[in-house]
């Protein structure tokens, strides 16, 4: 990612919302972060959202039945079922773990790291079929557990979300 047209530290906030998702080498994906903390200012905020693993595990594969498929074809590492993704799948899979360990060694501090849809993609049915104050205790629900580590996983999209030093 290129944001050369723009000078360093320009932006209070910068929105990475999308490029993750479709980057598929170490160093494109260095290169997206490093440039959108560039024109960030000292201080400044940085949104970066991620497809997470497990979700697409649960609902591609064994919800749609593809999971034996994705193992066989060498998309789904058969021991550990983390998605071997490539420019061909269009989406690049992450586990909480790999966000750590790419976001190691930048000058940033994490404020939150969310899940943003959590259980609403699992249960899409159930929730399109509530009435407006059950679906406002649903949000109630997901506001007070999205942040929690043990459910982080679950989610299809995640957003991390932190601060320039």
């Amino acid at each position: 990612m290129d944001l050369s047209c723009y000078n360093d530290e320009t932006f209070d906030i910068t929105l990475v919302l999308g490029p993750l998702y479709h980057l598929f080498n170490s160093n494109d994906k260095k290169q997206a972060i490093s440039e959108a903390i560039r024109v960030t200012k000292k201080r400044g905020v940085v949104f970066i959202s991620y497809c997470m693993n497990e979700a697409t595990i649960i609902i591609w594969g064994f919800q749609k039945g593809n999971i034996l498929e994705g193992i066989e074809s060498g998309i789904v590492d058969r021991n550990t079922f983390k998605c071997l993704s490539n420019p061909s799948l269009l989406f690049e899979m992450y586990r909480k773990e790999d966000i750590d360990k790419l976001m190691a060694g930048y000058d940033v501090k994490r404020f939150h790291f969310v899940a943003t849809d959590l259980l609403t993609n699992h249960m899409r049915n159930t929730i399109n079929e509530m009435d407006e104050s059950t679906f406002q205790a649903y949000l109630n629900y997901h506001f007070s557990i999205c942040e929690r580590s043990d459910l982080i996983g679950i989610t299809h999209h995640s957003l991390d979300i932190f601060r320039k030093r």
